[in-house]
């Protein structure tokens, strides 16, 4: 084998462990709950006494980067003092769920979680993932859509001369990764950027996928990198940026338009499923709000986040903590294995039942905070 070639099947490999489903999401799955399992990347966050609740994670390493970040900005904004925030030592289970703060989080499989208590707990997905079933006929996807937005893009798409772009060289990609994707990625998350190497991008989506471009009068002002599987018909979407970073061309709608259009032309290019890819277990994050115009179904993922849980107990009970349970809504784990929608509300704060979900969930609950704090199970 030469060095080309083992480069290459070290990348696929370490692909296939942190992103593909099946035979691979169960080896990582048991690798992660092994018996005997130190945990890294434990932290807590505080603010100034009475000023706004305190939260720790324990568990799996991901959860600070891939499934708490909307709690924590909440959790942030509801403070008017600045949240300091604190590395732990590293633990083994079942030492986790020890620690005493407002709100703990533990990141664990779903086993483990089904072993710990439900009063004044409760059991969320890890990750979620939105499925759009693709129609081949595009005015059958078009009339999924309201029609307000469909008018409003269609107003959109004549005004900024939008067009679709394809394309399969190599240096595309590298500018498209350089110019658009990384700059988007630093201005949205920081610090805390999350993203796929080129080198892996490279191998294991663009050459295995399709790179597409939205070019507005004849320039190019967004793209997006998505894996295709010709075994179930899938398109996933996996990494997106607009030109430079530049929030000119989210304002202006350029963005969507990558949707509108990875969608069209996946009815045109014999595509049975659009994956719009993960997000956090929290139907109020923007991600989450902005793909759902699309009506996609909310699904768990099938790579190893499948059979990964959050458990979230409530320490104490405090105004700072009923404002930030009310703030943010829930996906939770349903007594079926389903996903369903959990609103909190109590007589002075109305759950915010106007952050609506998506299909593929078993329903929604609202949970009196009252019956909930005092420990009744859920």
């Amino acid at each position: 084998m030469t060095a080309v070639s083992t480069r290459r099947w070290r990348l696929r490999q370490r692909y296939a462990w942190s992103s593909e489903g099946g035979r691979w999401a169960a080896l990582h799955g048991r690798w992660d709950s092994r018996p005997g399992r130190r945990y890294p990347r434990q932290f807590r966050s505080t603010s100034v006494p009475g000023d706004g609740a305190s939260v720790a994670y324990h568990g799996l390493p991901e959860g600070p980067t891939y499934a708490l970040p909307h709690l924590f900005d909440r959790q942030r904004q509801r403070c008017a003092s600045p949240v300091a925030v604190r590395e732990l030592p590293a633990r083994r289970w079942p030492e986790l769920t020890t620690t005493t703060a407002d709100l703990l989080v533990v990141g664990c499989s779903a086993r483990q979680a089904a072993r710990l208590p439900r009063e004044r707990a409760l059991v969320l997905p890890f990750r979620i993932n939105l499925v759009i079933d693709v129609d081949p006929d595009v005015e059958v996807m078009r009339r999924r859509i309201s029609g307000n937005e469909r008018r409003q893009f269609a107003k959109l798409r004549r005004q900024y001369e939008w067009e679709w772009e394809t394309s399969t060289d190599p240096e595309d990609l590298a500018w498209f990764y350089e110019r658009m994707h990384q700059p988007t990625m630093a201005g949205r998350h920081g610090e805390g950027t999350r993203s796929t190497d080129l080198d892996t991008a490279a191998e294991c989506l663009f050459a295995r996928g399709h790179l597409f471009f939205v070019a507005e009068g004849g320039k190019r002002v967004a793209g997006v990198l998505c894996r295709r599987d010709d075994g179930t018909g899938t398109l996933t979407m996996r990494l997106l940026g607009v030109l430079d970073g530049d929030e000119t061309h989210y304002r202006s709608g350029a963005v969507k338009a990558v949707y509108y259009l990875a969608m069209e032309w996946a009815c045109a290019n014999g595509i049975r499923r659009l994956d719009l890819s993960g997000g956090e277990p929290f139907p109020g994050t923007g991600v989450f709000q902005f793909k759902r115009r699309f009506h996609p179904t909310v699904t768990l993922p099938e790579d190893h986040f499948h059979d990964k849980r959050l458990w979230l107990r409530i320490g104490r009970d405090t105004p700072a903590v009923r404002d930030l349970l009310v703030d943010v809504p829930f996906f939770a784990m349903d007594a079926t294995g389903g996903l369903e929608v959990v609103y909190f509300g109590d007589a002075n704060r109305p759950a915010r039942t106007d952050l609506r979900a998506g299909a593929g969930l078993s329903g929604t609950r609202t949970i009196d905070l009252d019956e909930f704090l005092a420990g009744a199970p859920t």
